[in-house]
């Protein structure tokens, strides 16, 4: 195996295990990262006195390689199994939910398993990855924040949803930009709202029928967080699918409304955040997909079903698949 060097764009779970899996592997990785830290949806705000998940909100672990993933986050304390109650919610009406497998958490937030597979990787964060050249047989990235980046590269990875990707690539590789536009991503308004009091729902988090709500969760029954109370409630796909464009202040002022409705109380502060690519529409089994002429690649959660476990696992495969190696089951 010829080692290379390798560029990959987004440090999500996806792109995070695709370089451990390379660079495990003998390749050189760079990653290259448009916000200021990593994790993608697996993320949390703060603020001054308070904090809240807003984007995944728990993972499950089924796959034998994730189990094992899992464990070693478990053995570093940077996730936690969340012992919520967590129940259906209809108009008013509770009814519990079998639990047939654990629900896990990052702690102290859901960035920790993220920064934990970053933990001495070379990342480049706010650069926003714009477009590619082809110079040479090599590949040379070009960013929104600094034009043409230094470096060029064997090799390159887009961790990032195919809306993004097929963006970048341009006209670099067909096969690949076929394959993003069959993709369908759903959004995701979410919106985080304090209380100076706690409120007096009798659960921790509620997947909701009859409202444009499809989540709810308090987010300081997860393992690890402050006592303060705050909420995060998500918005179903069909009514952040209708209202994506919708501006940011008409979209919060629903949301809040909403939930205040809900849960009988106005909350002190609220934000909202669209996710535009939050979801994908219909679950697959592609892992992952490879442009060997192009030196092209691309994995992330929607090769999947859009969980973490998704994530890590397209990753994970993908670079099994670049190191030579193949994996006993996908």
């Amino acid at each position: 195996m010829t080692l290379k060097k390798i560029a990959i764009v987004g440090t999500g779970i996806a792109g995070l295990s695709c370089a451990k899996q390379l660079i495990k592997a003998g390749h050189e990785v760079t990653l290259f990262e448009k916000s200021k830290g990593v994790g993608g949806r697996m993320s949390n705000r703060k603020y001054e006195q308070w904090q809240a998940d807003h984007g995944a909100q728990y993972f499950t672990i089924s796959h034998p390689k994730f189990v094992n993933e899992v464990s070693q986050w478990l053995e570093h304390g940077v996730a936690q199994t969340w012992h919520g109650k967590i129940v259906n919610y209809c108009n008013g009406n509770i009814s519990e939910i079998n639990r047939d497998r654990n629900r896990y958490v990052g702690t102290p937030t859901m960035t920790a398993p993220a920064k934990f597979l970053a933990n001495n990787l070379t990342i480049q964060t706010s650069q926003t990855i714009i477009g590619i050249k082809k110079v040479n047989q090599h590949w040379q990235l070009v960013s929104e924040e600094d034009g043409l980046c230094p470096g060029v590269f064997d090799f390159l990875i887009l961790a990032i949803p195919p809306i993004q990707a097929q963006k970048i690539m341009g006209k670099e590789s067909a096969s690949l930009t076929a394959f993003c536009q069959q993709a369908k991503m759903l959004p995701c308004w979410t919106l985080i709202a304090y209380f100076k009091e706690a409120l007096t729902l009798p659960f921790d988090a509620a997947f909701v029928q009859d409202s444009i709500f499809s989540w709810i969760a308090r987010d300081n029954s997860k393992p690890g967080r402050p006592t303060t109370n705050a909420w995060v409630a998500q918005a179903n796909p069909d009514w952040s699918l209708q209202n994506i464009e919708l501006p940011k202040i008409d979209a919060e002022k629903t949301l809040i409304d909403t939930f205040e409705q809900l849960c009988g109380t106005k909350s002190a502060f609220n934000q909202v955040h669209l996710w535009r690519y939050a979801k994908l529409e219909t679950p697959i089994t592609q892992n992952f997909a490879i442009d060997s002429n192009a030196q092209l690649g691309i994995c992330g959660d929607w090769l999947r079903a859009s969980k973490v476990e998704d994530a890590w696992l397209s990753g994970y495969f993908l670079g099994l698949e670049l190191s030579g190696q193949k994996p006993a089951s996908a």
